[in-house]
Order: structure tokens, then C-alpha cells, then sequence
């Protein structure tokens, strides 16, 4: 066990990616799963506050402590079990290195969260997702078990499909021997991608209460995630647009070809079946320019797609996707296309950039941000974009909207210059949260609550 108790050690642990502030009177950092529940043990007995930190890379102030203790599962990265069908790891692995694992083994982790160096326990915590949940769901849908340890020490095991609620009240019983018995009560889950607090519904499995728990009810010991072969072969695009509508009506037919295609396996597919649908407006591309100069110049915003397929319908589905660019953009001549692997990591590298250069922006800057993160039903989408398109234009800040348009969920980034703007950007986000709830959305499609949106839980 590594413990740190000097302040400059402190420090790097007070904090994360939101850059919310906190304190902490010492670092637990096990080196093993015993050592991660002897940490807990001891500040539990001795009525010390924990706070649980994976890698820092969220956005909502999860893991900032507020005095007490901090217990980090950086270290916890074993791959402890691996076969074609799962892989189980501990909490500290980050997406990155089970990705390069998993690379080796031909296999991959479908709903691929966006941060790389994201701790697969944070994945977890927060319900992660990122560009293919449009396909293949948040990362909830591929955990098959937890080993999870709660404040006192005590732990169970949870496969999935074995512990469920009945008339609403959960039983169960732990490693030692407690029996535990309370009611989960359900809130009416909104029908679409969704971060918000619990996930509480009738006759819910035991194990989707600790996935998106943020850390609140325990700490992940032991992970048990479904994999899948990687698809033979992927298309790529990223596709530029000269007029606002006509790629939201481009989203509209690709979503509605792709939530009947995807149904089926891949292989037997040879018509549009996306698995990924990715957005930058204007201000975003405008963003990406110093590094890609390239970029159209009369371009008000791109599409990034992605679609799985068998070979021998390639030149079937190319010819499709040719087909629908064209009669939806002047630019298609325009389109970037990815066919193999080093195309493809220069599309993904491209959509990683832009959180990069928001980053580089805020911290040369010296700026503050105000991240939106709602989605609303795809019905009541595109009265939510038109509002982005009117009314952000207006803004006296400058600000980015990008993500994920086929959930019908975007990001939309306020850079504030000082606390007067700071404060403005603060009454338009209530606007927007505002507005999204009234088109039966939610505050957090991915990113969880953390501490910085607790008011509008």
C-alpha cells in the first residue's frame, strides 16, 4: 500500500478534467484488491469520508474529496481472466490498455467511451459511453458481473440475470454473511441515453444499481465485460455540409435505415446500417483549422459515420453511402473516406483532437467552461439543434457543439473569459437544461452528476 500524506503528493489527487477543487488529508493507493478493501476498512472504523479516484479524467467532479481521504485504483490493473466471449479485469485499467489487449486478440469492447486513458472502474462508475453507443448501447449493456465492496469492507459478487427486485425490494446476501433488504424505488427512466442518478426500475437486475453509482454506494473490485469479434471490415466518413437542414435530415434517414439494419449480424447486411453518427458544428471544424488546414472553408458543420461490413457487399454499401452524400450536401466531393486501419485512426484522430483543442484553449486562456451534456428523445431532437442554431450564434462567448447526434445527445462548450461571463454562460445552460427537460430529456446523457450538478439532480 502506498500512502501519501505531503501536500504537493496530495495535490494531483484534489481535482480532475472539470478543474473543480478540493482537499484531502491522505492518498491510500493499493497494489491489490485485499489492500483496496484494508483502505476502506480502516477509514470506515475510524469514521474518515473516502472518496473514490479512477484516472481524473471526468468532468463533473466525481472524484474531487472534500477533506478527509482519497483511495486511488490506479494501480489495480490486472487482467485477471480472459477467454473469447469476456474479459475480467480490475478497476485501474484504463480503456487504452484493454483496448490494445484486446487488439491482440482480434477481439473489441463495442460501445468504446470516448477518453482513452479513462479507468475502465470510472467507465463503470459513470455508465460511460461514447461514438458507438449509437449501435451497441452504453457500457452498462456489456457488463456481465462486478465484485463490489461496500464502506464497510463486506462484498458480493453480481453476475447479471441473478439478483433481481421483486415488488420493488432488493435482497441479498454478502461475502460475510449480511443480509441486506431495501426498496429500490422506481422514477420512470427516460427511454434514452442517460447518466442521471441512479438507474431504478421495476423489476430491475441488483447489479445496473452500482452501474452509474458514481462512486456513492461502492468501489468496484473486479469487472466482468462481453466482448466481440472486431467486424471484418469498416467504413469511415466524415462528411461536410453547406446547409443545417439537409444534414439534419441526413441524420434522420441514416438513424432510421441503421435501427433496422443493425438488427442483424453485419456480414448479412448490404444497405446503410451506421454504428456510429458524430457531429461538429461550424465553430468546432473553424476550431480543428490550425491543425487541419485542409478543412472546406464554406462548410457549416460534418458528420462522422461509421459502418461494419462483409466484403463482398462493399461495393454495394459504398455505392449506397455515395448515393445519399451526394443528394444531401454540395460538398460531397469533399468527403473524407476511411477503408483501412490507417485511415480510420486519422478520422478517430480527428475527433479526439477537438476535446484536445478545447482543452489547450481553456488552459491558455486561462478560461472557464460550461459543458451541456442533455440528449431528449430523437423525436423532440431537432427543435433542441434549431435551438443551438438560433440561439448560440447570438452568444457574446465563443462556444463548440459537437457529439453524439445519432442519441440524439450533444455537447455544447461556453469558453467564459472571466466570473461576469462565467456567470451569463451559467443562466443559458439553465436554459437549455430547462428546455430539455420540457422535450423529456435529461440533464447528463453521459458524463453522471459528479458534485457540479447536484442542484439540478
Amino acid at each position: 500500500m502506498k500512502i501519501k500524506t505531503e501536500i504537493d503528493d496530495i495535490y494531483p489527487y484534489t481535482f480532475d478534467s472539470s478543474n473543480m477543487k478540493g482537499n484531502a488529508d491522505i492518498i491510500y493507493i493499493p497494489q491489490n484488491i485485499e489492500e483496496l478493501k484494508q483502505a476502506i476498512i480502516h477509514n470506515n472504523n475510524n469514521n474518515i469520508k473516502m472518496s473514490i479516484a479512477g484516472a481524473g479524467t471526468g468532468i463533473t467532479g466525481s472524484r474531487v474529496p472534500n477533506g478527509g481521504a482519497v483511495i486511488s485504483t490506479e494501480n489495480l490493473k490486472k487482467i485477471i481472466e480472459y477467454n473469447e466471449n469476456y474479459v475480467i479485469i480490475e478497476p485501474g485499467v484504463t480503456l487504452l490498455e484493454l483496448d490494445k489487449f484486446l487488439e491482440q486478440n482480434n477481439k473489441f469492447l463495442p460501445p468504446n467511451p470516448t477518453e482513452i486513458n479513462a479507468s475502465i472502474g470510472g467507465n463503470i462508475a459513470t455508465n460511460a459511453s461514447g461514438a458507438r453507443t449509437f449501435k451497441y448501447g452504453s457500457i452498462r449493456d456489456w457488463v456481465e458481473a462486478l465484485e463490489v465492496i461496500f464502506a464497510d469492507g463486506d462484498s458480493i459478487y453480481i453476475e447479471r440475470n441473478t439478483i433481481f427486485s421483486e415488488d420493488g425490494i432488493f435482497k441479498f446476501t454478502t461475502n460475510n454473511q449480511q443480509i441486506y433488504e431495501f426498496r429500490a424505488f422506481e422514477i420512470g427512466m427516460p427511454n434514452i441515453k442517460n447518466a442521471s442518478g441512479y438507474y431504478l426500475k421495476e423489476k430491475m437486475d441488483l447489479i445496473d444499481l452500482f452501474i452509474g453509482s458514481e462512486g456513492t454506494l461502492c468501489v468496484f473490485a473486479k469487472i466482468k465485460l462481453r466482448i466481440l469479434d472486431k467486424p471484418q471490415h469498416t467504413f469511415g466518413a466524415i462528411i461536410f455540409f453547406d446547409n443545417n437542414d439537409k444534414l439534419l435530415d441526413f441524420v434522420t434517414i441514416i438513424r432510421n435505415y441503421s435501427l433496422i439494419n443493425n438488427k442483424l449480424n453485419y456480414k448479412d447486411v448490404n444497405d446503410i446500417s451506421a454504428r456510429l453518427i458524430e457531429y461538429f458544428d461550424e465553430n468546432s471544424l473553424n476550431l480543428l483549422k490550425s491543425k487541419y488546414p485542409i478543412l472546406p472553408n464554406n462548410t457549416i458543420g460534418a458528420l462522422w459515420v461509421e459502418q461494419e461490413y462483409n466484403y463482398q457487399n462493399e461495393e454495394a454499401i459504398l455505392s449506397k453511402w455515395q448515393d445519399l452524400i451526394s443528394h444531401y450536401t454540395n460538398l460531397s466531393n469533399e468527403t473524407w473516406i476511411a477503408l483501412n486501419d490507417t485511415e480510420h485512426e486519422k478520422l478517430r484522430e480527428f475527433r479526439h483532437e477537438l476535446p484536445l483543442q478545447v482543452y489547450k484553449k481553456l488552459t491558455n486562456n486561462s478560461q472557464k467552461k460550461v459543458g451541456l451534456d442533455t440528449a431528449v428523445p430523437t423525436i423532440n431532437f431537432p427543435t433542441l439543434f434549431r435551438y443551438y442554431l438560433e440561439e448560440f450564434p447570438k452568444l457574446n462567448f465563443q462556444n463548440v457543439i459537437f457529439g453524439h447526434i445519432g442519441n440524439s445527445h450533444l455537447h455544447a462548450n461556453i469558453f467564459c473569459k472571466n466570473e461576469n461571463e462565467y456567470n451569463e454562460a451559467i443562466e443559458i445552460y439553465n436554459k437549455v437544461i430547462n428546455l430539455s427537460l420540457q422535450l423529456n430529456g435529461t440533464i447528463s446523457a453521459e458524463h453522471g452528476i459528479g458534485k457540479l450538478k447536484k442542484q439540478y439532480l
